[in-house]
């Protein structure tokens, strides 16, 4: 159908008199096109009313992760910050507190590193009981035995924000962190480094991992867009109704309102409330206090920056039909749904869903991992689960990566099918 603009244009153009071409014309601009403009703006409001009212904008609260070599670490960015501050400390081998360690322990932590690996190969990397290796000082080279553990602080990380988010009355989405399931911890368990010469200094302590070893990365740390501050209550604390809670608040003016902010203290915290200027907490804490305060950073990559390795985000489509499901709390109960949940992730330039199939629990080795380990399901039989396996095909210039976005979409359709052992196999 042609638009306002097209008609009168074509009204216009029929006229023949020179003189009632030029009065249709002011008539039309002063008042119908005027009005008509009016109207269009005034559905477009209308338009966005509607969509902010379906549901809360289901990407607010968006994570990305990443990696990045410790060296191109920028302090300033705008949305990454490294996960932990203590991974930027400059690496010293203290052979005294080395030593100390594994005499306590009967090994020491020596160094990460980061496995550009599947997922599939990292577990038969870690079932290898021992390595070989050296120890290499100023003056001399000495053999050497370690072990590898999956890092688990990046995996604890996710766990307490999966805490903060439920304390702050948040829904809980899965966060896709592929990279953290690639760090391994690499642990001194020969007792060389006891027999070491007075006088020498380590320069530097290297596993031999065979065919692993050109693929493990040292000094590489992740990044996400969360940072931790410390921020001040704004005045005293205002006594609640109950008599017992006390409402407190921070304000925003100098810090962003654009951004998110969760309050990581799960003792004191009844609810948390974000306005477009406030933070108001509602808790048992009648004191004013300074506040540990998680900021979920908005924003977007800018096109001059390049990583080494793709950010990735648990960042969905929005569009209508998204917010409409959220609206209703629809369950995804059909084959096209699945299809649209999962391909709403837009992670398709990594692997596309091909399908999925309901099968009997087998004893075979899975091919994903959950990322929501950490959430506890205390209440069912997970013992006569059935499991929906999903279909993959992987894509892209990230082989490394297949298996562990695909068990980013199986953990979160893990979510939406708690009565099945969701798994997913790349075809």
């Amino acid at each position: 159908m042609p638009d306002m603009e097209e008609l009168i244009k074509r009204e216009v153009n029929q006229i023949t008199d020179l003189k009632e071409r030029v009065a249709f014309k002011d008539i039309v601009e002063q008042i119908f096109l005027s009005l008509y403009e009016t109207n269009k703006e005034m559905y477009s409001v209308l338009e966005h009313r509607i969509m902010d009212d379906l549901a809360f904008d289901i990407n607010r609260y968006r994570i990305c992760t990443g990696i990045v070599e410790k060296e191109y670490v920028d302090r300033s960015h705008h949305l990454l910050t490294p996960m932990r501050e203590q991974d930027l400390a400059e690496k010293v081998y203290d052979i005294r507190s080395m030593g100390k360690e594994f005499l306590e322990k009967g090994s020491c932590y020596v160094k990460t590193l980061f496995m550009e690996c599947d997922f599939t190969q990292i577990q038969k990397l870690l079932q290898r009981e021992t390595f070989g290796g050296r120890i290499r000082t100023d003056k001399a080279d000495y053999p050497a035995e370690f072990v590898l553990k999956i890092k688990e602080i990046y995996l604890a990380e996710i766990a307490h924000l999966y805490e903060v988010f439920i304390s702050n009355g948040i829904p809980w989405q899965t966060v896709n962190a592929p990279y953290l399931h690639k760090f391994v911890d690499v642990y001194l368990v020969s007792d060389g480094l006891l027999n070491l010469p007075r006088g020498e200094r380590i320069v530097d302590i290297k596993p031999e991992l065979a065919e692993f070893g050109e693929r493990a990365h040292e000094n590489y740390i992740p990044i996400w867009n969360i940072r931790r501050t410390v921020m001040e209550g704004a005045g005293f604390p205002v006594p609640c109704e109950d008599h017992k809670s006390y409402e407190h608040t921070i304000s925003l003016k100098e810090h962003g309102d654009e951004h998110v902010y969760l309050i990581d203290d799960v003792r004191h915290v009844i609810s948390v409330r974000q306005t477009s200027k406030r933070l108001m907490i509602m808790g048992d804490e009648p004191d004013a206090k300074r506040w540990q305060v998680y900021v979920i950073c908005s924003g977007e990559n800018r096109k001059f920056e390049h990583f080494t390795y793709p950010v990735m985000t648990n960042q969905r489509k929005d569009e209508f039909v998204e917010r409409f499901f959220k609206r209703q709390g629809r369950n995804v109960k059909t084959a096209s749904e699945l299809t649209r949940f999962i391909r709403g992730f837009e992670l398709e330039e990594y692997v596309s869903f091909e399908g999925y199939e309901l099968t009997e629990r087998s004893g075979r080795m899975p091919e994903t991992y959950s990322m929501n380990s950490f959430i506890i399901d205390e209440i069912r039989d997970y013992e006569y689960k059935k499991c929906l396996l999903l279909k993959f095909r992987g894509k892209g210039r990230h082989p490394f990566l297949f298996r562990d976005v695909m068990s980013f979409l199986v953990s979160e359709v893990q979510l939406l099918y708690p009565e099945y052992l969701c798994e997913g196999v790349l075809l």
